[in-house]
């Protein structure tokens, strides 16, 4: 999945936007596109690239389930985070159950020169959990959030295109962190106040938010009714399915306002076929929404795993840039002569058969007196057993999905 980490060569070279990710019938389903040259801004200018996605389940009737800040991939231990709180993530306490987990913003920048760059993201339906290099300020105050609203950081940094990325905290290279480095932008550092340095690629930051993304599937068995609410149009969707050894992706193309219907694929395609398919399909669309072609190979490569690999059915879709402005309002000093912000939103999709199965195990579970592995819900457990607990009536069994859901919970 993810290619050795290594030192990155920053060149300064004449080139133009780089040509699209290669057809799908590729005979390497996981091999990594060719990587183009470093993109070059104009000699007085500031380029800012970035990437992201914000993750979230929805029931068989199109709405958004609670549960989801259990993670994904676990991030270095030296990145820095608002606390360890009894909910079992980066936050001191979750005041309100969140409907959408922001992974992994990454923010890239290119600059012919060293410069302090000041970069303040706001957050005003979410709150930061998570972030690397430190940031000089943030919101709300540690221990004084009393709701997943009103998110702000700040970062004062240096973009130094000579800096040596082998300078760079250590990380493994099949840790999730490690494929982000792979870009040839120009890194950032920042000095502590006791003198030594923090230095990485990119910005990063991660959060958990109540934001209302205006996509809704509502599902049967067979099929999604993907139904858009705006008046935006996101420029590419897909649907994937992965059932054991087996996947398939299907390109839904554009969601214009309205309804879309869309027949859930079978998982037919050999893991690695369909593996390569997805990370073709993927890479096109990000490098067709503006990322230069390292950039959004970086993002395929650190999420391989977890929008192709992870069982389930779920939906993959470009947001519009209008909203990711209004979800994360960023201002950039100096304002940069380019900004690219790609964000994918990843719905993973319950159906109806798939909620019948769980609310008969609870039932079966309530019956026998036995208990009920969460392991084998995945990620997903808590949104799923609240899903079960919206569908039952007798009280035992109300009581016995509640609690599996509330010990899911605390589970990361």
């Amino acid at each position: 999945m993810r290619t050795p980490l290594g030192l990155f060569v920053l060149a300064i070279a004449c080139s133009g936007r780089s040509p699209a990710f290669p057809p799908v019938e590729t005979t390497e389903p996981d091999a990594a596109p060719p990587i183009t040259p470093p993109i070059v801004p104009p000699v007085e200018g500031l380029r800012v690239e970035e990437w992201g996605t914000y993750t979230s389940v929805q029931a068989s009737d199109g709405h958004a389930l609670g549960g989801v800040h259990h993670e994904d991939e676990v991030l270095p231990a030296w990145v820095h985070r608002r606390d360890l709180g009894p909910n079992g993530y980066y936050l001191e306490r979750l005041p309100e159950e969140p409907l959408q987990q922001l992974e992994t913003p990454v923010l890239y920048f290119w600059s012919p020169e060293a410069k302090p760059v000041e970069v303040t993201v706001r957050f005003p339906r979410g709150v930061v959990s998570q972030w690397y290099p430190e940031a000089q300020s943030y919101a709300p105050a540690l221990h004084g959030m009393t709701a997943l609203s009103g998110g702000s950081m700040t970062w004062r940094l240096t973009v130094d295109p000579a800096m040596d990325p082998a300078s760079f905290p250590p990380v493994d290279p099949a840790e999730i962190w490690a494929p982000s480095r792979h870009v040839a932008s120009a890194p950032v550092r920042w000095t502590t106040p006791a003198g030594t340095e923090e230095r990485e690629q990119f910005i990063f930051y991660r959060g958990l938010g109540t934001f209302d993304p205006p996509i809704r599937i509502v599902s049967t068995d067979t099929e999604l009714r993907i139904g858009n609410q705006s008046g935006e149009t996101p420029a590419q969707a897909f649907v994937l399915q992965v059932a054991g050894d087996r996947g398939r992706i299907e390109r839904v193309g554009p969601l214009a306002p309205g309804v879309v219907r869309a027949a859930i694929p079978a998982a037919t395609d050999s893991l690695e076929v369909y593996v390569g398919q997805a990370r073709s399909l993927l890479g096109q669309a990000l490098v067709q929404s503006g990322l230069h072609a390292d950039v959004a190979q970086a993002m395929v490569d650190t999420w391989t795993r977890s929008w192709f690999r992870n069982q389930g059915l779920r939906v993959l879709y470009l947001a519009p840039r209008l909203w990711t402005d209004a979800w994360l309002p960023t201002t950039i000093t100096p304002a940069p002569t380019s900004f690219v912000r790609t964000l994918v939103g990843r719905i993973e999709v319950l159906t109806p058969r798939e909620e019948q199965a769980l609310v008969a195990r609870v039932k079966t579970g309530v019956q026998s007196q036995m208990g009920l592995d969460l392991a084998t819900l995945g990620r997903f457990a808590e949104p799923r057993l609240l899903r079960s607990v919206e569908q039952l009536t007798a009280r035992d069994e109300v009581d016995y999905a509640q609690g599996y859901a509330d010990a899911a919970h605390q589970a990361r």
